[in-house]
């Protein structure tokens, strides 16, 4: 997958149009007159991307559009047409925090959806019950997909998270049984955690929850559960190594371009690059080049450049965490919670 930022703004306070934000890293530095992606950068993008091999192969997948809040662009809608004819599937990534179906950003998404995009959400229990659950209602009614992510500070907060999810599907209808049922298993699940081991380990948690489903797939409608733990994050954008959910060890990622697997490619508005899986918040920092100023040809040397430079990295971070300086950031460049 390709996941293209589009937009600097989150505007969680300033819900319909861009006044004002407070973005961590990556997006932090980038000045306001620089916070909408222009169509003619997604137009060079979604060239080069054809002429990528790497890019071309995970645009096939699916390219997600996100930010910030991808809505705030104003071009979002003609951005969204440009990389649809580099990629079979676009989705773009919504807070769905907005004031009213009358607001442009809802009116745009509307609009990505009837030509056949999708939008995926991410649960913010402080603005579910006034923003989130009146436009959720609505946006299942115009599309027949989609995944929603819950970040959960600790077990009672993913369970109240995913009872928000279990009743606003039981009012749905019969239509949206399957997903009841899912989001049922995942609470029977994280209530016998809570009842039995409340204060599990990462390892623990994954075990237990590892033969759940992550899909409810239906006739009328797909849900897509990712449940992500949060972390605290420093003044300049550091990750702490451990998740607030599992305090007591390294919450390590497993990272597949440091394997010479490319999974996944995040470009920011600046056209860098990074196979970073967290969308670039890792700090990751080997350069896999600039999808807007550099050569195809350029391209390609610096993911070969970069990819040793990674697996070198880990083999490092590996041997950091055995010997107890976890932690430590080593010469590459590589996060030291990627292993």
């Amino acid at each position: 997958m390709l996941s293209i930022f589009v937009e600097t703004s989150c505007n969680r306070y300033n819900r319909d149009e861009c006044v004002d934000c407070h973005v961590y890293e990556p997006l932090a530095d980038i000045p306001k007159s620089d916070w909408h992606m222009t169509p003619d950068q997604a137009r060079v993008m979604a060239e080069k991307i054809g002429q990528v091999d790497v890019l071309n192969t995970l645009a096939q997948q699916e390219i997600n559009l996100t930010g910030g809040e991808a809505t705030q662009n104003p071009h979002i809608v003609e951005i969204f047409k440009i990389f649809k004819t580099a990629a079979p599937s676009v989705c773009l990534h919504t807070n769905l925090e907005m004031n009213s179906k009358s607001s442009k950003r809802w009116l745009r998404l509307v609009e990505i959806l009837k030509e056949g995009g999708r939008a995926d959400i991410t649960l913010y229990p402080t603005a579910w019950e006034k923003f989130q659950k009146p436009l959720l209602k609505e946006l299942i009614t115009i599309q027949n997909r989609m995944i929603v992510n819950v970040i959960f500070e600790n077990l009672p907060h993913l369970q109240m998270q995913t009872a928000l999810l279990t009743n606003f599907f039981s009012e749905e209808g019969s239509d949206f049984g399957h997903v009841v049922q899912l989001l049922k298993d995942y609470d029977d699940k994280v209530s016998w955690l809570i009842k039995n081991q409340p204060d599990c380990d990462e390892a623990i948690y994954t075990t237990h929850m590892d033969d759940t489903e992550a899909f409810a797939h239906g006739k009328k409608f797909t849900l897509g559960l990712s449940l992500l733990p949060a972390f605290k994050v420093g003044p300049k954008g550091i990750r702490s190594m451990t998740s607030l959910p599992f305090p007591r060890d390294p919450y390590l990622i497993h990272c597949p371009a440091a394997r010479g697997s490319i999974d996944i490619m995040t470009i920011r508005q600046t056209g860098e690059m990074t196979p970073c899986c967290d969308v670039g918040n890792l700090k990751c920092q080997p350069e896999f080049g600039n999808l807007l100023t550099d050569s195809p040809d350029k391209i390609m040397a610096k993911f070969k450049e970069s990819s040793k430079k990674m697996s070198t990295g880990i083999e490092k971070n590996q041997k950091n965490l055995k010997s107890g300086q976890s932690g430590k950031w080593v010469e590459e460049g590589i996060p030291p919670y990627c292993g």
